[in-house]
């Protein structure tokens, strides 16, 4: 194999000691895989998927362990800001509807659905943007993100 084949492996983000733990409420995408994508990219991530908003909420619950990063579909975001406010936990939108990415941080447009031959390269854009998110602001700081929030009442 020549040097030029040879691909560096990237260097892992996020804490030595254990994973980054993502929430993952987005039935479109399969955890697994991108899982083992992220891992490509050099993020060990965690992922809890849930299949259900009711289930999402439940775990985001101070009382739990607080995810490092959350990945959403665009209807999610009142929820996610709902019930994480106090804690500005980073969260990457993606949809297939472009609507929801108007005022969002960090949102992601899957053009051709989940479930094309096309969407691997979805994937890989979701590692890349969940590891800048993980290097541009450490989710083991203190430091309030400028996520919106509501005044309603935490979950």
């Amino acid at each position: 194999m020549k040097e030029e084949e040879k691909k560096e492996k990237p260097e892992p983000v996020g804490p030595p000691d254990r994973p980054l733990l993502l929430y993952m409420l987005h039935c479109g995408l399969d955890g697994k895989l991108l899982q083992k994508i992220c891992a490509r990219h050099g993020l060990r991530v965690e992922i809890r998927q849930f299949p259900r908003e009711q289930a999402f909420a439940y775990h985001l619950h101070p009382q739990f362990q607080t995810p490092d990063l959350i990945l959403i579909r665009g209807h999610f975001i009142q929820l996610v800001h709902e019930c994480a406010k106090e804690r500005h936990i980073p969260y990457v939108v993606v949809s297939s509807k472009l609507k929801y990415g108007n005022g969002q941080p960090v949102f992601i447009h899957a053009d051709k659905g989940y479930g094309s031959p096309q969407t691997l390269a979805l994937y890989h854009a979701i590692a890349e943007r969940l590891k800048e998110v993980v290097t541009s602001r450490s989710p083991y700081e203190n430091n309030p993100a400028t996520d919106h929030t509501t005044d309603d009442p935490s979950c």
